[in-house]
Formats: C-alpha cells, sequence, structure tokens
C-alpha cells in the first residue's frame, strides 16, 4: 500500500452503496427479542453506512447512530434520506467515546446494535459501558454475516480471490468456511460481561451478485480498499470485470447472517 494512503476513507463510498444489509427476518427477531415499539431508543454503535440504524428506525422511536468517521455517517445520511427515515440521530464517535463524555451525555437505550466494526471496538469495556446505558429488560445485540472473499466456497470466489492476491502482498489468507469457533465468542464474551439470557439466532440466505456488485464488495473491505492496490486500482478493476465476465453471472453467495444478543 503506498505510504499515507488510507486504506478505510478509500472504501467509505464503496461500502455505503455495496456492502449488503442484514434483512428484514434479523431485525424483526431484534424488535421481538426486545419487545421494540414505537417507544424504544436504540443505539447503533459503529453504525457505518446505516445497515442496521436505517430499517431499525421504522421499528423504534429514536435510534442513535454512531460512528467514527464523518464520511461513513455522510453515507448514512443519504441511506436515510432515501429511505424517508427522519428519527435518526447520527453521532460522530467511537466506542473509546461512549466510555468516555460522549456517553455521559446520552440517555440510556432500550437497545444497543453493533454491526460488522465490532471486532475493531475495545470489546470488554464497550459491553460494559453498553450495559451501563440499557434499561432494565433491554440489551444488546451484535450482528454479523459472510465475508466471501476470505470464507466464500465457490469457484467465482477463488476467482476473485485468487486475482486480489497477485496484485496485493498481505491480503488475508483465505481460509474457506469457518470450521472451528471463534477463540473467544462474542455470546461467552456477552456472559462475561453480565449479560443474561445470552443466544445466537443465525439466518441463512442466498445472495445473487451482478459484476459491479461484486467490484464493488471488494473494494469496501479495508484489506482491498482503492488504497490498497494505489495506482494499479484501475488494471485490477479491469482484469477482475473481464474474468467475471467470462465466467458469466449472476453469481450466487451462501450467506449467514448472526444475531448474538443477551440481555440486562
Amino acid at each position: 500500500m503506498p505510504p499515507g494512503a488510507d486504506p478505510f476513507r478509500s472504501a467509505e463510498p464503496y461500502y455505503a452503496r455495496y456492502r449488503p444489509r442484514y434483512g428484514d427476518r434479523p431485525i424483526d427477531h431484534l424488535v421481538d427479542r426486545f419487545a421494540l415499539d414505537e417507544s424504544s431508543r436504540a443505539l447503533d454503535l459503529g453504525c457505518g453506512a446505516g445497515q442496521i440504524a436505517v430499517p431499525l428506525a421504522a421499528r423504534v422511536g429514536r435510534v442513535v447512530g454512531m460512528d467514527p468517521s464523518e464520511a461513513m455517517l455522510d453515507g448514512a445520511r443519504e441511506q436515510s434520506r432515501q429511505a424517508g427515515v427522519e428519527n435518526v440521530e447520527w453521532v460522530q464517535g467511537s466506542d473509546a467515546d461512549l466510555r468516555g463524555a460522549l456517553g455521559d451525555d446520552l440517555e440510556t437505550f432500550d437497545v444497543t446494535t453493533v454491526g460488522r466494526a465490532f471486532h475493531w471496538m475495545d470489546r470488554g469495556p464497550t459491553l460494559d459501558g453498553i450495559r451501563e446505558l440499557t434499561r432494565p429488560g433491554g440489551g444488546v445485540a451484535i450482528f454479523d454475516d459472510t465475508e466471501w472473499l476470505t470464507s466464500g466456497e465457490r469457484a467465482w470466489q477463488d476467482e476473485v480471490y485468487g486475482l486480489a492476491d497477485e496484485y496485493l502482498d498481505d491480503l488475508p489468507e483465505r481460509t474457506g468456511p469457518r470450521t472451528e469457533p471463534y477463540e473467544n465468542p462474542y455470546d461467552e464474551m456477552l456472559a462475561d460481561r453480565g449479560f443474561a439470557d445470552v443466544e445466537v439466532a443465525t439466518f441463512e440466505r442466498t445472495r445473487e451478485w451482478s459484476v459491479d456488485e461484486v467490484v464493488g464488495y471488494v473494494f469496501s473491505l479495508s484489506c482491498c480498499s482503492p488504497a490498497t492496490f494505489g495506482d494499479e486500482k484501475a488494471d485490477f478493476e479491469a482484469e477482475l470485470r473481464e474474468r467475471l465476465d467470462a465466467l458469466g453471472g449472476p453469481f450466487g453467495q451462501d450467506d449467514e447472517v448472526t444475531v448474538i444478543s443477551g440481555c440486562v
């Protein structure tokens, strides 16, 4: 990667447009799990471009979407504008800010959601801070889905990874589908931090990707953002499109969305 390049910033426009949403079933599960309604308040921590906050806002009274990246928040504002959502407050801040003065200024919440950003956070202290901000009977929910560039198992995914690996020196290892549990599973972490009735809900689905969506998704990853390719970004994109066109589409993906939740 070129010196001084910011992989996250260059990924942000692609993240807002091409990262897949979690779907209605996980959001509806969250609503049922915590009996959320128009009187409920929710915090979406590390909200990114609003993949959880925007659909959740249609089911609760108020959502606070918090993210350290102003560019991500701009994407979230655009997503909420397109969806006609007006009951979301977008706040610039990180999990560290939540545990500091910013958290002191927030009111309590019925539920806090965390999506794909949880692995970047100081997770234990952050869960402690979330628990302190949660009303009795409320809780926390951590969303995740399949990152197919490294863990997918279809031939077209092998082709995409192989090409990216030709261009990049530090691409994460392609592992295929996960067969072993996480070293510190999030459900165990929630229980260790005092959350009760911890459960893991799984929602399977098959997605189909167009060529544009495959390319956009790759550039939305910090390990493959435009900044990581530097001057070779256009060459990589052209070759990737050529290979995908040769393979034909649409391109199917086996996806699994998990919602790990616990109560206060």
